[in-house]
């Protein structure tokens, strides 16, 4: 799952990325000493077409819009492929605001027939399941990404991505810290617990969240750390029945926000804003802390404030410190049954593998290269702190939709908004809100 950049920079990135050349042999990452199965096959079967047949090719692209990864992040690098593509035209569609994932938008396209040849950032497995995806060739492009192996679905790959995004992170207002006199960051539940109530007694809002998708990762990355930490297999085992939301470990961390929010430590109103908003709200300085995923760095260091910003990792029950995030997760796939699969291919290789594509969106979205050979790019005070977070602990595995262990079953990020969203209302019923996560889990567990 991923949210995303500030325009300044990422119009200002992208400026940058369309002066700049791409491969002349037009891969994208490609030594273009090898060739795909389809590319092997589509160019030979294209030998002797003329030039109109070749300007017919038009690929449909479902782009995922953010305030990070903007209409301009995008349509600059489609141009940039256009020009170094003659006869290969990019259509750009992108799915309503608000959503925490494009799976629903996509359904749709899928049931009417209108499935678009690439799409980035959906829940792979969803549309494997629903044999919508074409299998990407492990080629010596895809064998430069670390852990793509990982990525697999009963031995295939059908997703190009090569980034890290830690996302249990907190980010907090120095300012504000120093105000209520706290010296240190928290690392276990009770100091979380015991910086807010200083907070309170200054009259700032300790924590900020908001009422779209924003609930549920919310929730998630402030109580599954404590959970995972000690079972990177836990989705995998909620398959096998070997555990369940209802355990004592999972209902007490939901205890513990259920408490947070019964406290007043949350923004009055939260559920009547969206994610845009309140990051707005925590640049304006309107909350001390502020739990989201790297991507928020890039629109901080592009903010007016007068305030520092620092980040810790989410605390956990007993103050040990674990990352939750995503490897090579929300990148580019290809749809079965494009009647263009080697240029829709080519294209979700430019997005990802590209040099200069690839720096670019690292830096449009405050991520981390997963590339054997990483590309580095020139990072804030506050995404250096991040990066520092990312090495000195173990690797990460995933929480909400993201696998851990294996991926969910499709949607569970709704039902953890749901309940998440019951708790903001004042529902303290703990134990039904994660009953109600178990019975979605067996009712979609097909």
């Amino acid at each position: 799952m991923r949210k995303w950049f500030a325009l300044g920079m990422g119009m200002m990135m992208v400026t940058g990325l369309a002066a700049c050349g791409g491969n002349s042999n037009g891969n994208g990452g490609s030594s273009g000493n090898e060739s795909t199965p389809a590319q092997t096959a589509n160019s030979s079967e294209s030998k002797g077409t003329d030039k109109e047949t070749v300007k017919d090719i038009e690929i449909v692209f479902q782009s995922w819009v953010t305030p990070n990864l903007t209409v301009e992040y995008y349509d600059q690098l489609i141009q940039k492929f256009e020009s170094a593509n003659p006869g290969i035209t990019i259509k750009r569609i992108q799915p309503p605001a608000n959503e925490g994932s494009p799976d629903s938008y996509l359904k749709t396209l899928l049931a009417s027939g209108d499935f678009p040849d690439v799409v980035q950032n959906a829940t792979i497995q969803m549309f494997v399941d629903a044999d919508a995806l074409l299998e990407i060739p492990i080629d010596e492009d895809i064998k430069n990404i670390n852990n793509y192996e990982a990525e697999m679905i009963d031995g295939k790959l059908y997703n190009i991505s090569a980034i890290r995004q830690p996302q249990s992170l907190v980010f907090y207002n120095k300012k504000l810290f120093a105000e209520a006199g706290i010296a240190s960051t928290p690392k276990s539940w009770a100091e979380l617990e015991a910086a807010a109530e200083k907070l309170k007694a200054k009259n700032i809002t300790p924590l900020l969240t908001a009422g779209d998708w924003t609930a549920g990762f919310t929730f998630s990355v402030m109580t599954s750390p404590s959970v995972y930490k000690d079972n990177k297999s836990w989705y995998a085992d909620r398959f096998d029945n070997k555990v369940k939301f209802t355990d004592e470990n999972w209902k007490e961390a939901a205890g513990y926000y259920a408490n947070l929010v019964e406290k007043g430590y949350f923004n009055k109103g939260a559920l009547s804003i969206d994610y845009t908003a309140v990051e707005q709200e925590f640049l304006k300085g309107k909350g001390a802390m502020y739990p989201m995923g790297s991507w928020f760095s890039a629109a901080e260091a592009v903010a007016e404030k007068d305030f520092e910003v620092g980040v810790f990792a989410t605390p956990t029950k007993d103050g040990t410190q674990y990352l939750l995030g995503g490897e090579n997760a929300g990148g580019y796939a290809v749809a079965k049954n494009t009647k263009h699969a080697e240029e829709a291919l080519k294209f979700a290789k430019f997005m990802m593998l590209d040099p200069e594509a690839h720096k670019g969106f690292l830096q449009a979205d405050a991520l981390f290269s997963n590339l054997k050979e990483p590309l580095k790019w020139e990072m804030s005070p506050l995404q250096t702190e991040i990066y520092e977070l990312l090495l000195n602990n173990p690797p990460m595995v995933g929480h909400m939709n993201n696998k851990v262990g294996r991926v969910p079953v499709a949607g569970i990020q709704d039902q953890y908004n749901k309940v998440a969203q019951n708790i903001l209302l004042g529902d303290v019923d703990v134990e039904k809100g994660m009953q109600s996560l178990d019975e979605y889990w067996d009712k979609n567990n097909k």
